[in-house]
């Protein structure tokens, strides 16, 4: 509602005092003051204008800090030189508007009227032209009735307060928004921290999950190398357990042989006992037999048979005393055999081989 009252205020103004002007166009004389006080004026207003954001942009933390620290001050020092320019500048309106009426009232002359206005500016003055009169005639018109001067005076007085109340709006706006900026920066920065933490936390828990690593890789190394000397060492047993186990077979083998050869070695020694006591038995038959009166070579098939079956009965009677398993089982096989040999001879070539060896 304030910026519509102050549009249409301006409109209207510049409305009347756009009629007014082109009235005076050709005449009208502005001071010199008042242009360079115009000039100044407009050159701020530019720059105040230029310098207030927009509310459409989207400002970054760089911009807002720049806009805080930088931009706030040059804008707090516009408005003070834009408020200190328009309280003279109405201080002299009005004391222009003071001599007018004064003159007026006396009904000076129009003469002394130029050459008081002359003295007043210092300066000769200019003609402007009729764009600068039409754009700068709503702020300072010609002289009128002093009810209408002082209604202008009081239309751009409110103005220029709804102006400065906007102004100081835009800057509390703009107060909040660098204030909000800077909790932002405080809590980015917070956050920041935050994450340098947890990140220098993660970076430890990195070196020491590395340092786990290379511990557990060396101790994989030597658990490998471990397994490899255990496998060499598992071979090495396995051939010694085979080697063993051959080594076993080849000393129950031997002790077999060596039973073997032992019964074997017996046997022989008792077919040799069992030979002698033959011989003996023969000789003591043929002494017999030669004192019965029988020859040397006279042997008859009864003594044969006689001698055999009691050499027999001798061997049977010296395996019975043998243990009973597998070693009566193997003495019966070699009885078997000795008996399928031809080992006594009957008792004449006994005799004549006992002669020969006598």
């Amino acid at each position: 509602m304030v910026a519509k009252m102050k549009k249409v205020e301006k409109n209207g103004g510049t409305e009347a005092a756009s009629s007014d002007s082109l009235s005076r166009r050709g005449s009208f004389i502005i001071p010199s003051w008042l242009l360079c006080t115009i000039a100044d004026l407009d050159e701020r207003m530019k720059m105040l204008i230029s310098k207030i954001p927009k509310e459409d942009s989207a400002d970054s933390f760089a911009e807002r800090a720049n806009a805080y620290y930088h931009q706030r001050p040059q804008l707090l020092a516009l408005l003070q030189d834009l408020y200190n320019d328009y309280l003279s500048l109405a201080d002299r309106y009005c004391k222009s508007l003071a001599k007018n009426t004064h003159r007026r009232s006396s009904r000076s002359s129009p003469s002394n009227f130029d050459e008081n206005e002359r003295s007043d500016q210092g300066d000769p003055g200019e003609v402007i032209d009729s764009d600068t009169a039409s754009t700068l005639s709503f702020q300072l018109p010609f002289p009128l009735p002093a009810k209408v001067d002082v209604e202008m005076l009081l239309a751009d007085m409110v103005m220029n307060l709804v102006d400065y109340e906007i102004l100081s709006n835009e800057l509390s706006v703009a107060e909040k928004r660098s204030s909000e900026s800077e909790r932002k920066i405080e809590l980015q920065k917070n956050l920041l921290d935050v994450l340098e933490s947890e990140r220098s936390i993660l970076l430890n828990d990195n070196a020491t999950l590395g340092y786990r690593l290379s511990a557990l890789a060396e101790e994989n190394k030597g658990l490998v190398s471990e397994s490899l000397f255990m496998k060499r060492k598992a071979a090495e047993l396995a051939r010694c357990l085979l080697k063993t186990r051959e080594d076993h077979r080849v000393f129950v083998l031997s002790r077999k042989i060596e039973d073997l050869q032992g019964q074997i070695y017996g046997l022989e020694k008792r077919n040799k006992e069992y030979y002698e006591q033959l011989v003996k038995q023969d000789e003591k038959k043929n002494k017999g037999k030669k004192t019965n009166g029988k020859t040397k070579d006279q042997v008859s098939l009864d003594d044969c048979f006689k001698v055999r079956a009691s050499a027999a009965a001798n061997v049977k009677k010296d395996f019975k005393h043998q243990d009973g398993g597998v070693e009566g089982a193997r003495a019966s096989r070699l009885w078997n055999r000795v008996k399928k040999m031809d080992l006594f001879s009957c008792g004449p070539h006994l005799n004549s081989s006992n002669s020969q060896d006598k």
